[in-house]
Parts: structure tokens; C-alpha cells; sequence
């Protein structure tokens, strides 16, 4: 190589180098126009609902969860945090955040929809699809049978058993019921809006064992006028439950007697 050549790739080198030092200087330059322009500078939160207007949390419960300080450079905003303590909101399904320039955060909620009543412990709460226990809401329309064996403090068990519940809802009809019970193994008992007998489904095939008791119903009702519930877990087999009348009237003793159809 010649010593012009050299000279030459020396001074492309450096020529490389000095624009690289300019791009770095003018970037941080315009970093730190952008973060300490007080044009810059957050002067409102606006709050709206994802799908529509919000029905179940308000404005001010959200701005108040999101703990924003007004006046706060927008490129300084933790947009994660703020997502991450507006759902903590028992209504808000999940949020996004986002920055509207130059001086505005967004906030959209996404409400949860109530799919069902929950009895526990003799009160009253609505859930939702993925098994959050809300607090009864004026604003939820829709009647549900209610849905007993969920717990306040068990999401991955109340998850499993809104599933089942929902499977149920879709198998039997939504308006035929008027309770459905599932317990810890999942097993499956149900009432009907028009017969106070409970219905033991078990924990599969819902819709061919709730058939089956759709054909028996008259029978049943005829033959064993006491009968408290049915059991149709078994396979070729239906039996009945019946009250004890040694017993106080409201007292059932399961296996004391029983009949098969």
C-alpha cells in the first residue's frame, strides 16, 4: 500500500469518526431538548373505556389508582407501572397506557363483564371469565343461575370451575337453570328453573345424562313425590334420593333409602 492510499484510509477513518462523534452529540442534544422542554411537560390524564364508555369504574378511581404526578416530562413516564396499578382496579380487566404528544397520558380500561352470580358463604357476588369475584353491580344486565363452590381467595380453582360452569350453561341452556353446584372434584349438580330437585350430572357428558332426567322427570315425580335429588352418575342407572321422615323435615340422609328406576 502507498503512502497516499494510507493517508487516504487515515482520513476516511477520521472523517467516519468526527460524524459519528456529530450523530452522538446531536442525538443527546435532542434527548435532552426532549426531556427537559417544558412544552414536554404532563398537563392531564384522559381516561376512556376500550370498548365504549365506562360503566363500572369511574374517572376518578382510575386517575386516583394510576398515581401520577401532573407535571412529570411525558418521556419520563413508567407507562408499565401505571398499567400495572390501574389493574389492580376489581372492574379493570386489563389497561393500556400510551403517551399523546406533547404533554398528555392515555389510559384505556378494559372493564370486566360479569357471566355469572356466585353464592358464597350466603352472599351474593357476580364473576367473570376468568373466575374475579366482583361485587354485585346495578349496571350488569342479564339474569345467571347461580354458581356455587367458588371461594374469595382461589383464582386457579375458580378459573377451572367457571369453565365447567360455562360448559354446563352451554350444554343444558342458560334458562333451564337455576343453580349449579360444582364442588372440589368438579362433579357437577344442577337445579332447574321450574323443578326444586337437584341434579346430580357428575363431572362429564352433561348434556346426555341431563336428557336422560328430562325423560324421566314425570316418572320420577309421580313414583317418589319426596324424592330431594337425582342421582345420574351411574351408568344405566337412576337413582333417587329420598327425605327421611324419622328425621327432621330438612334433614337428607343419602344411602338410607334409595330406588332405581
Amino acid at each position: 500500500m502507498t503512502m497516499k492510499s494510507r493517508l487516504l484510509k487515515i482520513a476516511q477513518i477520521a472523517f467516519v469518526a468526527v460524524a459519528f462523534t456529530g450523530l452522538g452529540v446531536s442525538a443527546y442534544a435532542v434527548g435532552y431538548y426532549f426531556r427537559t422542554d417544558p412544552r414536554f411537560e404532563v398537563k392531564s390524564l384522559a381516561v376512556s373505556g376500550i370498548s365504549g364508555p365506562l360503566k363500572r369504574v369511574t374517572e376518578g378511581q382510575v386517575i386516583g389508582q394510576a398515581e401520577f404526578e401532573v407535571g412529570t416530562n411525558v418521556f419520563k413516564v413508567d407507562l408499565d407501572k401505571i398499567r400495572e396499578r390501574v389493574e389492580r382496579l376489581r372492574w379493570v380487566r386489563h389497561a393500556i397506557v400510551q403517551r399523546v404528544l406533547p404533554d398528555q397520558i392515555l389510559i384505556k380500561v378494559a372493564e370486566r363483564e360479569p357471566i355469572g352470580l356466585a353464592r358464597i358463604r350466603g352472599e351474593v357476588y357476580q364473576f367473570d371469565v376468568e373466575g374475579m369475584i366482583l361485587e354485585l353491580d346495578a349496571a350488569a344486565t342479564g339474569s345467571f343461575p347461580i354458581l356455587d363452590g367458588l371461594l374469595r381467595n382461589d383464582p386457579e380453582g375458580n378459573l377451572v370451575k367457571v369453565n365447567t360452569y360455562r360448559q354446563v350453561l352451554e350444554d343444558l341452556g342458560q334458562n333451564e337453570l337455576s343453580e349449579v353446584h360444582i364442588n372440589d372434584t368438579q362433579e357437577v349438580s344442577v337445579v332447574s328453573a321450574s323443578d326444586p330437585l337437584i341434579v346430580n350430572l357428575g363431572a362429564s357428558d352433561f348434556r346426555e345424562r341431563w336428557i336422560k332426567y328430562l325423560q324421566l322427570k314425570t316418572q320420577i315425580h309421580d313414583q317418589y313425590p319426596q324424592a330431594v335429588r337425582v342421582d345420574l352418575r351411574f351408568k344405566n342407572q337412576v337413582v333417587v334420593q329420598m327425605k327421611d321422615d324419622e328425621n327432621s323435615k330438612d334433614q337428607v340422609l343419602w344411602g338410607v333409602e334409595k330406588k332405581s328406576l
